[in-house]
């Protein structure tokens, strides 16, 4: 079942049963390198989490002399404290796994009231 528009504006999400990929989503640590310069280290911080998956556009284009395809991707998923763009900076700070390719968050917003959060991701190539 599709988004659809209700009065006044606003939009009810996708029903669960449409969030059929299961995601693993990484938080970034920082800690000291033996060198003393900061160091980032990526944890799961849950896994796995049952999302839903648009391919918005793909393109391929040489970048640095390499080819290169993103994907703009949105995710769906449920809503979770600890994802939500309203308290933390999960374009910084998070990315998803799915199936053993790196999704770096671009932005992220709430559905609704608490219904759910929208992911807008880049695929990382290699």
């Amino acid at each position: 079942m599709a988004k659809r528009n209700l009065p006044y504006g606003g939009i009810t999400p996708f029903d669960a049963g449409e969030r059929d990929r299961a995601v693993t989503i990484q938080q970034l640590t920082e800690s000291s390198g033996t060198s003393g310069f900061p160091k980032e280290d990526w944890t799961t911080l849950a896994t796995p989490v049952w999302m839903r998956r648009d391919d918005l556009r793909g393109n391929e284009r040489f970048d640095a002399g390499q080819l290169s395809s993103p994907f703009d991707t949105r995710w769906e998923m449920g809503y979770r404290q600890d994802m939500d763009p309203e308290l933390v900076d999960v374009a910084k700070t998070r990315r998803l796994l799915y199936q053993s390719r790196t999704y770096d968050i671009v932005s992220g917003s709430q559905i609704g009231r608490r219904d759910g959060i929208e992911l807008m991701t880049l695929a990382r190539i290699g």
